[in-house]
């Protein structure tokens, strides 16, 4: 391993006159030539290519210089470009690059060496837009001409370090040469030049390190060495493994002088870990905060071969000259005083492709091989001695891969938009990687289809929302239902005095409509003297939305492949719909009427599928499921005195053992008239224990231990909490006592707070068994119950899959309560869009048309008993309905979302940076 620039060549290996290893001012001329000539290529096409990843990176140096804060707060609203913010911390959005961090700070995704870094740059377009009072258009155009100027200099800035690197052991020519493949044939050119990606720093950190270990070491160099090392790893996580590889290396190289490579190393490693704990709140990163189980690929083979030759992101499909690697390691392997070095950037570059593997590979949007471009500058630099070893037709077949290369790079320079991308990511399922595999899905092919990228760098955009109305929309002739509400707004916008392609609009981060034609508007004729059509009008349901307060986000394209700009943001508020309360109010009243004195309500049976002669009983069952879907709008439906009484109701169900009865206790002087004294049960026992525990909390303790004894060996618990010879007033089926499905959720929801790990092993044995016909017992012609658990279960920590078929009811008008319930754990759960928004004001309606008459030809079915037993019996419930419709009509008026703001100064607003 060397520790001077002078090591001895690769055998075979071209010289240049004199002293080919050193630097000389010749060698830092070219390298300086190449850099400027890099920079303009990277520039060439006159526009940026950027994604999601790289808008904090964008404009958080604006806000460092302004707010003195690297926290998103005060720009959440421009950073997130239109889309939603997260609402919670552990939980992505539409705006993914955005996490709820500590103390409900939102902070990057990614790590911020990259703007910490590029911020000097920025300081006197700082100074240019507080001239300018920063104007939100302005700032949003000078953002990203920063954002490309930058990234274009980092890459730029590689490409001459990496001439002078390459000379350490090649040629002028041979560097040259290299360097050119480098800057325009891999990665280096469509990623790290066009947006502020992580990657173009760390291939410049990457190069900048090796040279300095290649070179003589000096304290300076070897203080600045560690400081480069672990600078690779703080700026993004997995190159971790790229700074071990040379980290390991420069500890050799380093000599006596360990403890300042050592030190200096130190430095920006303690910084981000502060950073991590006192701002993310993980010492991990914002990587940690979001569950990422979903991402892994149980596949490695296949997952290697495509990151390698996959020709939608297969590195030697995209930069072929770079097999020239692994097909000729002999050769590089025979430079003794570069082995070290090569072998330990070997293992790191396997390691790596073998751990992006393990996961989904796909790489989102973006051009290629991205996650791989980190070590490019490693395997180029390999290549010195492979050229050296070459006859001449292994040289021209190198220079024709190097050719292919230059013109894929330049497809994706000019022409990527990242359509080529959708195919791709549409895919789902186990074969949601095969469209990478298909030649006609590569980039380089798929972009060709269209015309080249507008280079719109430099468009000029300008525009407003002057409107948002609420307005109501006539009933179509004949129709006896309401006047809908939508809501228009009104804008224009210009890109270069120009008519835009088309203009979208979102809510909340939520896309609502667009505009592709536009009308001449006086108004901005007279302002700014252009004739040509401005104006827009976008009009979509107001039940999209929910009451309350929104931000509307306008965004531009001005032609085909552009990327779209933002215009601009407004908050409205939209008031509640007014017919839609005084139906809320029938409801509630007929739910608060139908409650009998003693604190229940009634249920109704029937021997068919039809709601027929119904017959009416008590139980608790039905009290405790109705109890459960009120409780959380208790205080909006203004029911908390009714539920009081029905929880106390409950809980004098309990017996001296801890169990409850589905007629309640036997002593009670409804039975015998409206249920009998029958067997205590799993189901009863659990929800009453949840919903209404009362007093006698010492009891729980034996229902407990009840239960336990009726545990299967496949972990589900018995329906019967008694031996078959104490049966009272049962009529079993086929199993005597079966272990239900529905009764096992549940139990579950009872363990989850009483005791974890039984919770847990209860979850994992229904997901075993969530396929066995033989689970499916109550609820097999009534699953309401079970698509309305599924998302209690995920909150309570079990997230189970059950098969779209079983939940799906044959019965005539049981598909809308299913769907509303599917609605109310979708809007609960914070994933409630648009469309599901509209679809919920819609059965909401549906239901509650003619006074709620669809309760009385069909309510829910929400469960039956034994299909097996002599005698069948389905179990509806009016009240439920009422009781249903008010949890979904309350949860849609709270559910929308608004994006949030922090502001970090006096005076400041949302929004502004």
């Amino acid at each position: 391993m060397p520790t001077e620039a002078r090591s001895a060549r690769a055998p075979g290996q071209e010289q240049s006159p004199g002293d080919p290893q050193r630097s000389t001012l010749r060698d830092f001329a070219i390298a300086i030539l190449l850099g400027l000539a890099a920079f303009v290529v990277f520039n060439a096409n006159m526009r940026s290519i950027p994604a999601g990843d790289t808008y904090a990176a964008r404009y958080l140096p604006f806000s460092i210089w302004r707010n003195h804060s690297l926290l998103l707060d005060p720009i959440v609203d421009v950073v997130a470009q239109g889309r939603q913010p997260p609402a919670i911390q552990g939980k992505g959005s539409s705006a993914y690059w955005i996490l709820k961090g500590r103390d409900g700070h939102f902070v990057s995704q990614y790590p911020l060496a990259v703007p910490v870094a590029i911020a000097p740059a920025y300081l006197p377009v700082v100074k240019y837009l507080e001239a300018r009072n920063w104007n939100p258009l302005l700032l949003d155009r000078v953002a990203r001409v920063m954002e490309k100027l930058c990234a274009s200099l980092l890459a730029a800035a590689s490409v001459a370090l990496f001439y002078l690197l390459l000379r350490r052991r090649s040629t002028p020519r041979i560097a040259a040469l290299l360097t050119l493949l480098y800057a325009f044939g891999t990665t280096t050119w469509v990623i790290s030049s066009q947006a502020l990606w992580m990657h173009g720093l760390a291939e410049l950190l990457v190069i900048a390190t090796m040279l300095l270990i290649t070179g003589r070491c000096s304290p300076a160099r070897a203080a600045t060495a560690g400081f480069f090392c672990a600078l690779i790893a703080v700026n993004r996580q997995p190159d971790a493994v790229l700074a071990a590889s040379l980290g390991l290396y420069g500890l050799w190289w380093a000599g006596r002088r360990i403890p300042l490579f050592v030190i200096t190393g130190l430095i920006p490693v303690v910084l981000v870990v502060a950073y991590n704990l006192q701002v993310v709140g993980n010492i991990a990163g914002a990587y940690a905060l979001v569950d990422r189980s979903h991402d892994y690929n149980d596949n490695v083979i296949e997952g290697i071969a495509g990151l390698l030759f996959s020709p939608m992101r297969g590195l030697f499909v995209f930069s072929p000259f770079l097999l020239f690697v692994p097909l000729f390691l002999m050769p590089i392997l025979r430079d003794a005083k570069m082995r070290g070095l090569t072998i330990a950037m070997l293992c790191a570059i396997v390691v790596q492709v073998v751990l992006y593997a393990l996961v989904d590979w796909r790489q989102g949007v973006s051009w290629g091989p991205r996650w791989l471009t980190d070590f490019i500058p490693m395997l180029i630099w390999m290549l010195p001695p492979v050229l050296a070893a070459l006859s001449s037709r292994g040289r021209a077949v190198f220079a024709l891969a190097g050719g292919v290369a230059i013109g894929i790079q330049a497809i994706g320079a000019f022409w990527y938009t990242g359509a080529s991308d959708n195919v791709l990511l549409a895919a789902a399922g186990p074969d949601r990687m095969r469209p990478a595999w298909d030649i006609n899905n590569a980039a380089f092919i798929a972009e060709l289809r269209h015309p080249p990228a507008p280079m719109d760098l430099f468009a000029e955009l300008a525009g407003s929302v002057d409107q948002v109305n609420v307005v109501g929309v006539p009933a179509p002739e004949g129709s006896t239902a309401a006047a809908a509400r939508q809501v228009e707004v009104l804008g224009w916008a210009l890109v270069d005095r120009k008519t835009p392609l088309d203009v979208a609009v979102s809510v909340d981060g939520q896309p609502m409509g667009g505009a592709v034609t536009f009308f001449e508007r006086s108004d901005v004729v007279k302002a700014l003297g252009s004739s040509n059509p401005a104006g827009w009008r976008i009009a979509f349901p107001a039940d999209q939305l929910g009451p309350g307060k929104h931000v509307l986000t306008a965004r531009v394209r001005a032609q085909p492949g552009s990327v779209p700009r933002l215009l601009i943001e407004r908050r409205f508020t939209l008031a509640p719909d007014a017919q839609l309360m005084n139906v809320a109010l029938e409801a509630e009243q007929a739910l608060a009427g139908r409650l009998q004195a003693p604190g229940y309500w009634l249920t109704s049976f029937t021997s068919g599928l039809e709601f027929a002669k119904p017959h009416p009983e008590l139980n608790t069952y039905l009290n405790s499921l109705i109890l459960d879907v009120m409780t959380p709008v208790a205080k909006e439906a203004g029911m908390e005195d009714q539920l009081a009484r029905v929880r106390r109701y409950l809980s004098d169900q309990i017996e001296p053992d801890g169990l409850v009865r589905y007629h309640g206790r036997p002593d009670a002087p409804t039975i015998g008239k409206l249920g009998c004294a029958i067997t205590p049960d799993a189901d009863d026992t659990a929800l009453v224990w949840r919903a209404a525990p009362g007093k006698q909390t010492e009891l729980l303790s034996k229902a407990l231990a009840t239960l336990d004894q009726y545990k299967r060996p496949d972990g589900l618990y018995r329906t019967w909490l008694a031996p078959r010879e104490r049966y009272q007033c049962l009529d079993p089926g086929k199993d005597p006592n079966p272990a239900d499905f529905g009764i096992q959720m549940h139990v579950y929801m009872l363990l989850a707070g009483q005791d974890p790990a039984a919770a847990r092993a209860l979850c994992e044995a229904m997901a075993r068994k969530a396929d066995d016909d033989d689970v499916w017992v109550y609820y097999a012609k009534a699953p309401l119950l079970l698509a309305l658990r599924l998302a209690d279960l995920r909150k309570a920590g079990c997230k189970l899959r059950i098969a779209p078929s079983r939940l799906q009811s044959t019965v005539p008008g049981q598909d809308i309560w299913i769907r509303a319930a599917e609605l109310l754990g979708q809007t609960e759960n914070g994933d409630a869009t648009g469309q599901s928004r509209l679809e919920t004001a819609q059965i909401l309606g549906k239901i509650a048309e003619n006074d709620f008459s669809l309760l009385n030809s069909a309510p829910p079915l929400f469960y039956h008993n034994d299909l097996s037993a002599t005698v069948r019996r389905f179990y509806w419930s009016q009240e439920l309905g009422y009781a249903l419709w008010l949890r979904l009509y309350f949860a849609s008026q709270s559910g929308q979302t608004t994006l949030s703001c922090r502001p970090s100064g006096p005076g400041q607003k949302c929004g502004e940076i």
